[in-house]
């Protein structure tokens, strides 16, 4: 029997998780003893169900000897059978708060591989320390129950689904399970850098927990306010369905009374989520502009405010949410015939040798006064109108996804769906751009 007590076995490693079957993973292994033992446990994992496992490693550029470690990984995933892949970038490095730099590198340069290969989900090796170290971190920010809810086991970013199965185990059984196995690992020295306040935090653990505040205790507290957030955030989609209209042109409708006779934190959290599910954001807003935005939205006069990028326009008893003109995103190119654009659309042409010669943009203002009087178009407010999805080819514009097609641009199959606010949580599906009119 295994020494390491909380350490899952390979089968128990992904209970519960509901993936698809056959679906690919990828893990992510910096060569440090967490990610050796998830290693090990994943690849045992893809033995025994057949799943393909593939693990990542990042190489930051800050350190000179990351690129030998990383072919030092290599090599151990090799003796095991897992293909891997070493990702890297040239981007500098910041002066200060290099730790949270090198993490969102991490996850942006893995999001982008396992994105377009297909890959179900990245497994990372956060353990019941670091679980305890997040909460300890951000109680002394004083953040509230989100914050000390700490790290889900299972959440999407970006359209990346991240597994953590290791929250429940902790750092000395991971150890423990890697001597079992001769297991040898890296030892990163930022782990012991005290510039870090991760690092002066989990020196402080043997004296808190002589006083009872275990690694255990700290994790196990965090994970009842976990409850306590899914609970209101579930209070808070209730209000939004019942409350907020998604079109499929990109743009909501919201009951402006009801955010204003809402309990302050699910105004809060609604208007949060509504970043996410109308302006495709990827993280909420400051705390202190969600408030100043609920106050406003509650003050007889209120007329407009932005925030993360979209506007909030008055209309009588309703609020129209758009995206600010300023925020969208510019020109992306197509994927096997699909492009994702502005965190908001995905829009598909049928044709994918065709659409090798498009891009998309937004529609543009000038574009919208030109094709909005024209047959099927609904009417929209322009802010929105010239927010909308736009096909082109060589500057020329050749189709608006499920509404226009210009008479010289030739037979052209297309169409756009607003998937931002099914990823945030706020619809079922996504909403196609020619179905859902106001």
């Amino acid at each position: 029997m295994r020494g390491a007590g909380t350490v899952p076995s390979a089968e128990a490693l992904l209970a519960g998780v509901d993936l698809p079957d056959g679906a690919p993973l990828a893990v992510a292994v910096s060569g440090g003893p967490d990610s050796m033992a998830l290693l090990h446990l994943a690849a045992e994992h893809g033995r025994q169900t057949g799943r393909e496992v593939t693990a990542l490693t990042v190489d930051h550029g800050i350190r000179p000897e990351a690129a030998e470690e990383a072919l030092q990984v290599a090599a151990w995933c090799a003796a095991l059978g897992v293909p891997h892949y070493i990702l890297a970038s040239d981007a500098p490095a910041p002066a200060a708060d290099i730790q949270a730099w090198a993490r969102r590198l991490r996850y942006r340069l893995m999001g982008a591989w396992c994105r377009e290969r297909g890959v179900a989900a990245l497994l990372v090796a956060h353990s019941r320390d670091d679980q305890a170290e997040t909460f300890l971190l951000r109680l002394g920010r004083g953040s509230g129950v989100d914050g000390l809810a700490s790290m889900a086991r299972d959440v999407t970013r970006e359209g990346l689904r991240i597994l953590r199965p290791l929250l429940a185990t902790s750092r000395e059984d991971l150890r423990v399970f890697l001597a079992e196995r001769g297991q040898d690992f890296i030892q990163d020295p930022s782990n012991d850098d005290t510039h870090h306040a991760r690092v002066r935090m989990r020196r402080l653990m043997p004296a808190l927990a002589a006083e009872g505040m275990t690694a255990a205790r700290l994790a196990e507290t965090a994970g009842r306010l976990a409850i306590a957030r899914d609970a209101l955030d579930g209070w808070m989609r209730a209000h939004v369905k019942a409350n907020v209209r998604f079109f499929g042109t990109g743009h909501a409708v919201m009951d402006r009374a009801a955010f204003c006779d809402v309990p302050e934190d699910i105004g809060l959290r609604a208007l949060a989520a509504l970043v996410r599910g109308v302006g495709g954001g990827v993280y909420r807003p400051r705390l202190a502009h969600t408030t100043s935005l609920l106050a406003r939205l509650r003050e007889a006069g209120f007329k407009g405010a932005t925030l993360g990028g979209l506007r909030f326009q008055a209309r009588g008893a309703e609020v129209l949410v758009c995206r600010e003109g300023r925020a969208l995103a510019g020109p992306a190119g197509t994927r096997d015939g699909r492009f994702d654009w502005d965190g908001r659309f995905s829009v598909s042409v049928d044709d994918a040798a065709a659409a090798d010669s498009l891009h998309v943009a937004a529609l543009g203002a000038a574009n919208w006064r030109d094709i909005r009087h024209q047959p099927g178009i609904p009417q929209l407010p322009a802010m929105v109108g010239g927010s909308l999805p736009a096909l082109y080819r060589e500057g020329e514009l050749v189709d608006i996804p499920g509404f226009f097609q210009p008479d010289e641009a030739g037979a052209l199959s297309a169409r756009a769906l607003f998937v931002a606010p099914a990823r945030a949580g706020l619809a079922a599906g996504p909403i196609a751009t020619g179905q859902a009119k106001p």
